[in-house]
Parts: structure tokens; sequence; C-alpha cells
């Protein structure tokens, strides 16, 4: 058992850390489903938990008060709600008041019974509607031949007339009835900023598709693309908010399914990663996991899909199969010392100037002068399948689906289909 007393001579609450950094690093309670906190409490004591970023600011999450004997299984996913599960430091107990005592029996995680792992399947991306709208007959022959499960569409324009949007769910349907889950696909970086116009096209499908129609809609909204996106938390919530706008919008008729980068587990909301936010809000998320080195693909989505087996989310992979650039990547350092950076950056302007740079075209007040810290090349192939046959994109995809292990996988999705079918059989 341990126990813990504390006394304060004037605090309002006070209170004392249990602290879980075994070897002085945070504890990842992400391969778990239960905490379970056993024994008995003088007077009433907030059991809070601690992380990584809360500790740097101060903070903690509440799980439960407890008065007298208490036994309470909490489930992981909830505490991770409220703090990154990769990095817990401390279990946090206070009281209010100058005085409080717990003393505690049983202090456990543990995992449930082994979970089934849901069925796997595979999709393709479809951006042209107009296309796909006169040929369906080529969604669908592709669709056979790959053995797919779900195709995701792009919705028409709002300024659209009636005839295409009635022929676009005239085509979800088609595609529904041929035992293909179908998706409508929508999303655009400044999305955040109008959310009303994105809830007015589904509002507007919703309409016009019989129920069953529609198995899901999906939104690829890119907000990264905006400047200033990532150092601006009003825009991340922003974010999140069109989540929510179109989750209510939907009203359980569908289900929401949000596209987003791997690397959203990285940036942090509210102290939380960025990425974990969006699951908590949308039915399932497809990750760009855009590589053609399997192991890759999965290290790179391995944070979101363990995310995806605690909260028991869906998580689908992607694969590229369009031709893409070289790409030629320079990390910049900022420098105080303008004779031997090689950038400047004006914010006035928003744009960044390479030397040489005109005396009469630097000045220091709204500038920031930066050196070349390193550069590094990424080339196609390690990005995309294009080039490659069918079988090779099949066989691959194939091993993915066999060798990804977490209960939340739920399959891949093949940027695009046009992509996929320009490639050599």
């Amino acid at each position: 058992s341990l126990k813990l007393e504390w006394t304060a001579d004037q605090a309002t609450r006070c209170g004392q850390r249990i602290e879980l950094r075994p070897g002085g690093r945070p504890v990842d309670l992400m391969s778990y489903q239960l905490l379970r906190l056993r024994g008995e409490a003088t007077g009433q004591v907030v059991v809070a938990v601690e992380d990584m970023a809360g500790h740097g600011r101060e903070h903690n999450h509440p799980l439960a008060t407890v008065t007298g004997t208490f036994d309470l299984s909490i489930p992981v996913k909830e505490i991770g709600r409220g703090v990154d599960l990769r990095q817990v430091t401390a279990l946090v107990v206070s009281s209010e008041g100058h005085r409080g005592q717990i003393e505690f029996e049983q202090l456990s995680l543990s995992q449930s019974d082994a979970i089934k792992k849901q069925p796997v399947g595979t999709g393709f991306w479809v951006w042209n509607y107009r296309t796909a709208i006169q040929e369906p007959h080529t969604i669908l022959t592709t669709c056979r031949m790959q053995a797919c499960s779900r195709v995701l569409i792009q919705m028409p324009s709002l300024s659209d007339d009636e005839v295409i949007w009635r022929d676009y769910s005239r085509l979800l349907s088609l595609v529904q009835e041929a035992g293909i889950d179908a998706l409508a696909l929508d999303g655009y970086p400044e999305a955040i900023q109008e959310p009303h116009l994105l809830a007015d096209k589904v509002r507007r499908l919703l309409q016009l598709v019989r129920p069953g129609a529609l198995s899901g809609i999906q939104l690829d909204i890119e907000p990264y693309l905006l400047p200033g996106f990532l150092d601006d938390d009003a825009q991340l919530r922003r974010y999140l908010g069109v989540i929510e706008t179109v989750h209510e919008t939907i009203q359980g008729r569908a289900r929401l399914s949000m596209v987003i980068p791997f690397w959203l587990a990285t940036p942090t909301v509210g102290g939380r990663p960025l990425a974990y936010a969006v699951m908590d809000r949308a039915d399932e998320v497809a990750v760009m996991s855009y590589r053609t080195d399997l192991d890759e693909v999965q290290d790179i989505a391995e944070d979101i899909l363990r995310y995806g087996d605690v909260i028991e989310k869906p998580v689908w992979l992607a694969v590229e199969t369009t031709l893409l650039p070289l790409e030629q990547h320079v990390v910049l350092r900022r420098d105080l010392r303008p004779d031997r950076a090689d950038a400047l950056l004006d914010r006035r302007h928003s744009r960044l100037r390479w030397k040489p740079i005109s005396e009469a075209g630097a000045s220091t007040e709204s500038e920031e002068w930066f050196r070349i810290h390193h550069r590094f090349t990424v080339r196609p192939e390690r990005l995309t399948f294009a080039g490659r046959s069918r079988v090779e994109v099949s066989k691959a995809i194939g091993q993915i689906l066999d060798r990804t292990p977490h209960r939340s996988f739920a399959g891949v999705i093949i940027h695009d289909l046009d992509g996929f079918r320009a490639l050599p059989e």
C-alpha cells in the first residue's frame, strides 16, 4: 500500500505528487485500457494525472474525487481526453483546505481481454466528380478488380446546378448498391474560416441522398497550408470547430471521417496532440502515410494507430500512386548577423528573400535574417508508387493489410483512382 498525508499552513488546496518516471522518463500509457485505483481517503481528495506539458505549466487533469473507501476502474481512453498518454509524468492528489490523507491499496494498469481486430479493406479517392458521374462503370470495374470496400468521391461545388447534385447523389447510390461503401469527400484550408459553407454542402447532399445511400462524409481540410496555422492557437481551435460543426450537421446519418497527415500527432492544442483532438471529434481518420517502404508506413502512423486502439476509432492508412516532383528542402536557422545570413524573412510582405539582397530593400523593423542550416532531398520514389505496376502496388497494399497489427487499423486508401489506373499492368 501507499499512504500519503499532507498539511499546509495557509493553502486553500494542497497535496502531493506521485512521480511516474521510471528511469527519469515519462510513462507511456497508450498500451493499456484500464487504470484501477483502490484505497481509502480522509475527506474529499481529488485524484488527477499529469503529463509532460501539464508539468511545465503546473496543470493536471482530474480523474475523480474520492472519499472514504473507494475502488475505481477508469478507462484509459477517458484519461487520454485530458492528457497525452505517451508522456504521463505523475499522479497528483490534493484536497481543499490545509490537510489531507489518502492510502492506495492498489494502483495498477491493465490490458483488456484480447479484442478482435476488425475486418480490413481498401478504397480509392476520386477527385473528378464530373468524370465520375459520366463514367461510373470505370469506378465500379476498378473496384471489382481490386476488391475494394469503399470509394470516396469529391462533392460538387455549391455553385453547381441541381442536375449535377442529383446525378452525384445517384452515383453514390449506385456505388452503395454495388456493395461498396460510398463516402462524400470535401474540404479546403479556408474552411476553418467559413465552416458554414462546408455545412451547407453537407446539408444539400443529405437532402438529396436516400437513407442508406451514404456511408460517410470525409473532410480533407489541410489547414496547415494556411500561413502561421501551427503557431496560432485560435486557428487550431477553429479547425476543431469545423469538425464539430459538420458532425452536428450530419446528425448521425453518416460517419464523419477526417484526413490527417501522420505528423499531426506532434503539434499540440490545449496541451494535447492535435491529431488526438481530431480523432476525439471524428468517427474515423485516414492518415496520409505516403511512403513506399512498408516499415516506414507503419512507423510514421504508429502513434495515431495506438491512440485509435485506445479510443476504439478506425484508422485508415494511405498510399500514393500519382506522380510527384523531386523535393529539395532547406532548413533555415535564425541568425542575428546579416553579413553571414543567406535569406531574409520579410514579415510585412509575407515573403522570404534570398541573397543577394539590395541594401535599399533591407530594413530591420519587420525582418529576420536566416542562414542555411541543412539541405536534404526527398526523392519521389520514397513517397509514391508512380511508375510501378499495379501488381506491385497491390502486393504492397496486401502486405500492409497483413502486417499492421493494431485493432484500430481499418485498411488502405489509394491516392487516387486515376493515378492507380495510369499504372502499367
